[in-house]
């Protein structure tokens, strides 16, 4: 085999190779894209359940700081609900991250349980 044979094949094996790595590397970005996103869902629906879990709060004001906290981390179309109870509070986050290439897995749920705050004599 001569050597511009040589350079000939090792161009065809990139050309081959190319679209695979491409592609790779984008599965990789979506996935982080989709980490972050539950990420940023987690920690709103964690920050609106320990705020209607206090005494003192409305569940209006639990909501709006988990809509803050998940449209600042980058989630659009946000919402968030959040139920209390006798002995608990919660709340759900959902949104959907921006990415690529949306293949149904950009939206991310979130749900989350607190004890709710009381008050005891001794």
């Amino acid at each position: 085999m001569s050597r511009d044979q040589r350079g000939m094949s090792a161009s065809v094996q990139w050309l081959m190779l190319m679209p695979m790595i491409l592609l790779l590397v984008f599965a990789i970005i979506q996935v982080g894209l989709w980490a972050h996103g539950r990420t940023v869902a987690g920690n709103a629906a964690t920050a609106a359940a320990e705020e209607a879990s206090l005494l003192s709060a409305s569940p209006a004001e639990a909501e709006g700081i988990g809509r803050r906290i998940a449209e600042d981390g980058g989630l659009q179309d946000a919402s968030v609900t959040v139920r209390v109870g006798g002995t608990e509070a919660g709340a759900t986050v959902t949104g959907r991250m921006p990415t690529f290439i949306d293949l149904g897995q950009t939206r991310v749920r979130v749900q989350v349980t607190r004890p709710r705050e009381r008050v005891t004599v001794p």
